[in-house]
């Protein structure tokens, strides 16, 4: 086959991608305009309306599976009008809208959890809806499905790469000046325009007879002679570890839980894609029939990690999310166990009801985690007395140190996931500045295992235009960046990893200073601040000897503190202006 022909098929294809899912086509590349758009006009717009945009990008994402579940529901139901076809479309866009000012109003961990659990629920359900009627081909389905994004991922890595060498040489070579968001942009076109319509140009329809000559042979290769004997090596690993914690009765590690949770959904995702192929070998037979047995008692050792972890800190949304897939994983070892009747599209479907279980309603992660911890709340409170008419009682009291952790912890959890005011009996208006009047000791936002104090500024990017006018030099510093050169007068700049140094020199040293100090001021001053009162005022430093002047506007600041008194701190990562003033 010549290349013009293969161009032809290539093109072909193309076309009745966009001819079949035009409207999910549609929404992807919507979202992609949005998404260049909104990179290249970063720190144009306030916080406000960049969350805004941002909050209709992820709408507009939504449609893409939404349309894609539509237009496979209506392809095996062709005896549907047009008017029926137009009002469930209809209805699709009033469900984002919906989503979009009921579910979307601000971005939290709830919000931003649930969309994606939204939208793999939604692909879970298009990998269902197409080949519903047609259980004995569902697998062959899926991995065609499968197989086809595969090749997307690597001819879009491949381009990704070649363009981006492209401007990179028209820079280093050409002195082409490209913008620098150039290459994101690029990325982001191919991700969200080429690879959907790429994708989609070999989904095959609901009445396409798919036989099993057409299972990857490198796809069964790899399974039966890679993946397969990994897990079973992994599995006898998990079972070593398994009786030495019954011989020697100890509990088991945390670790265990992500171990065997991420094990054995992978070992059933492979029981699931070996299902066509499993008569073709004694070994595909055996697997598939001994691993649901081997993964039952490995799970119920999962159980117990996680049982003791909530049994001590209470639930967590992470820690609802692992029981939940672990009942799902469950309840798939009992179905590959009894079921006579094999229909393997009960997997995703079941899997996708239990996501969307997990965050809508009482029942949610989100409802059961806040019952949770406020319980565990309580606890405290009443260990010390200090419950009175639904109300916290202000005692002169010496609360242990333990519960000094995890009055913090909860409190600290409730402020970076849910609001305050979901914590019961603290005063409606409470701030975690209160910490000390109502529990006699500060309150600290981040603890390590080792008591670390961190600490984590932005600057609020509503702010006034920076003036430069009596400066020589202006741009961008982060430790990101370990040496800059400006041509003009030789002048460089360098930040020394060892002790965050900032150093300015042309032939001899013109400046040098210490981050730490400075950073520290900063946080002693803004540590008592809330976000929303951040403003450039809080953020700038200037200094100035006899070579030069100048000034420093911290973007964002992330760092640890060792011990504040002496010093001692870790600047882990920072964002800045510079701008230089030379004198002579």
């Amino acid at each position: 086959m010549n290349i013009n022909n293969l161009l032809k098929r290539g093109y072909q294809k193309l076309k009745i991608s966009i001819k079949r899912y035009p409207y999910a086509l549609l929404f992807s590349t919507i979202t992609t305009i949005i998404m260049i758009y909104l990179i290249n006009t970063e720190g144009y717009y306030n916080n406000e309306m960049e969350d805004m945009i941002g909050r209709l990008a992820m709408t507009s994402a939504l449609g893409f599976p939404i349309f894609l579940i539509i237009r496979s529901f209506f392809e095996r139901k062709d005896h549907y009008k047009n008017a029926k076809v137009i009002l469930i479309r209809f209805i699709a866009l009033l469900v984002m809208i919906g989503y979009y000012f009921f579910l979307l109003e601000e971005m939290n961990m709830v919000t931003i959890t649930r969309y994606f659990a939204v939208n793999l629920a939604l692909y879970l359900l298009f990998l269902v809806i197409t080949y519903y009627y047609s259980p004995k081909k569902f697998e062959l389905y899926v991995i065609k499905v499968f197989t086809r994004l595969i090749i997307t991922v690597i001819y879009s890595f491949v381009l990704i790469a070649g363009i981006s060498i492209i401007f990179l040489t028209l820079h280093e070579l050409l002195n082409i000046n490209l913008p620098d968001n150039l290459y994101l942009s690029n990325a982001l076109f191919i991700m969200g325009v080429f690879a959907p319509v790429f994708l989609l140009a070999q989904i095959p329809k609901q009445n396409e007879d798919i036989t099993l000559d057409q299972y990857p042979k490198i796809f069964e290769i790899l399974l039966n002679y890679i993946v397969m004997p990994l897990i079973s090596v992994y599995t006898l690993i998990l079972y070593i570890y398994f009786f030495k914690i019954i011989i020697i009765q100890e509990l088991p590690k945390n670790l265990v839980t992500h171990l065997v949770l991420w094990y054995a959904s992978l070992s059933i995702i492979v029981i699931f894609f070996i299902s066509p192929i499993k008569n073709k070998n004694k070994w595909s037979q055996l697997f598939s029939k001994l691993l649901p047995k081997a993964l039952f008692p490995l799970v119920l050792m999962m159980f117990v990690a996680i049982g003791i972890r909530i049994n001590t800190y209470g639930v967590t949304e992470s820690r609802y999310f692992v029981v939940a897939l672990g009942l799902w994983i469950v309840g798939i070892i009992f179905y590959f166990l009894f079921s006579k009747t094999k229909n393997n599209k009960i997997l995703p479907l079941s899997l996708a009801i239990i996501i969307l279980l997990s965050v809508f309603g009482p029942w949610s992660s989100y409802s059961v985690s806040i019952y949770s911890q406020n319980n565990r709340f309580e606890s405290i409170l009443n260990k010390y007395a200090m419950i009175s008419n639904e109300k916290i009682v202000n005692k002169v009291i010496d609360i242990g140190e333990n519960d000094k952790k995890e009055i913090q912890a909860i409190i600290r959890y409730f402020e970076n996931n849910h609001k305050l005011a979901d914590i019961r009996y603290l005063p409606q208006d409470f701030q975690t500045t209160d910490t000390k009047d109502l529990f006699g000791f500060d309150y600290h936002k981040i603890y390590d295992p080792n008591n670390q104090q961190y600490f984590s500024y932005n600057l609020n990017r509503n702010q006034n235009g920076i003036n430069i006018t009596e400066y020589d030099y202006f741009f961008h510093l982060s430790n990101n960046k370990k040496e800059i050169d400006i041509k003009e007068n030789n002048l460089k700049i360098i930040i020394d990893e060892s002790n965050d140094e900032l150093t300015i020199t042309d032939d001899k040293v013109l400046y040098k200073r210490s981050l730490i100090p400075i950073i520290i001021g900063i946080h002693q001053e803004n540590k008592n601040t809330s976000y929303q009162e951040l403003n450039q005022d809080n953020f700038i430093y200037i200094d100035e000897n006899k070579d030069l002047k100048v000034k420093i506007i911290f973007n964002s600041i992330y760092g640890s503190i060792n011990d504040l008194e002496n010093q001692d701190i870790n600047i882990r990562s920072f964002d800045a202006y510079l701008l230089i003033e030379l004198k002579n």
